[in-house]
């Protein structure tokens, strides 16, 4: 099925263009409609009182001036925007919980993955991570680093039979419908707890081809290389343009604990990654 709504988080961050861009390319195909969510805070001045209206007004400003800076590339792909401001706070941790609440109304988001050195405390550095994990929405993390032409085209599928992995290569089936190829990877495949057929990755590339998707599977042990890296090293090689693959870890007290594996991506990601939890 179709992508229907997708929602992007949009900010004043150098790398908020290009998100938008890989954003309206997405709705494009999908033939979706798209909404830019303006959601930033102003963290460093959280302790002022004095001038709260006129920076409410400021971001209401800035949150305009994007939305007109994007309607014309909407225009150009065909893509209809859409466009929320949330309410100013000068908290960031308010950021987070705005997209979070935006975007379970709403079949993806898209958001950025973070960038210390562009980091000004408007964005919460887990961001990406939080939502991933609390929003029960597919979320696509953006890398700040490369271009990106294609999305789909060329997809990665970091494949474990368990409950993430499957909810995360279901929820991009609409995104690899038109896949040249997708390479489904089974790492350690034979390690307790995993539950694979005869031939590591046969059935869940079966399932793929039956949804008209062209699919091959493939399986590798990591042999020291920790997995994170063997993904990255997988990705290079296939010249992937999408890596699918579950979130594992667990939040709790508002304190975010990754497996190790999820965290490798989110600090290295290369290419555009599709995570579910």
């Amino acid at each position: 099925m179709a992508l229907r709504d997708i929602l992007v988080h949009v900010d004043q961050t150098p790398h908020c263009k290009k998100r938008v861009k890989i954003a309206l390319m997405l709705a494009a195909t999908q033939g979706a409609e798209l909404t830019g969510l303006y959601s930033q805070a102003n963290a460093f001045m959280e302790s002022r009182t004095s001038g709260l209206e006129k920076r409410r007004a400021q971001h209401k400003e800035s949150s305009e001036k994007l939305r007109d800076k994007f309607i014309p590339l909407a225009n150009e792909a065909g893509v209809k925007l859409n466009w929320i401001t949330a309410p100013f706070d000068r908290n960031e941790d308010f950021v987070t919980d705005q997209v979070i609440f935006y975007s379970q109304h709403f079949d993806m988001v898209v958001v950025g993955q973070h960038d210390a050195e562009s980091h000004d405390g408007s964005i919460p550095v887990d961001l990406a991570e939080r939502l991933v994990m609390e929003s029960g929405r597919p979320v696509l993390i953006v890398p700040y680093a490369g271009e990106f032409k294609t999305l789909g085209k060329r997809p990665v599928v970091a494949w474990n039979t368990a409950r993430e992995s499957v909810r995360a290569l279901n929820d991009a089936l609409p995104l690899m419908s038109n896949a040249k190829k997708v390479k489904v990877i089974a790492i350690n495949p034979r390690q307790k707890g995993k539950r694979h057929g005869s031939v590591p990755s046969a059935d869940i590339v079966q399932h793929l081809i039956r949804h008209g998707i062209s699919a091959e599977g493939d399986s590798f042990a990591n042999d020291g290389v920790d997995t994170g890296n063997l993904l990255l090293n997988l990705i290079a090689d296939e010249r992937a343009d999408l890596l699918v693959m579950g979130a594992y870890g667990y939040h709790r007290f508002r304190e975010l604990i990754l497996g190790n594996t999820t965290q490798v991506i989110f600090d290295h990601m290369t290419t555009p990654v599709l995570m579910s939890h």
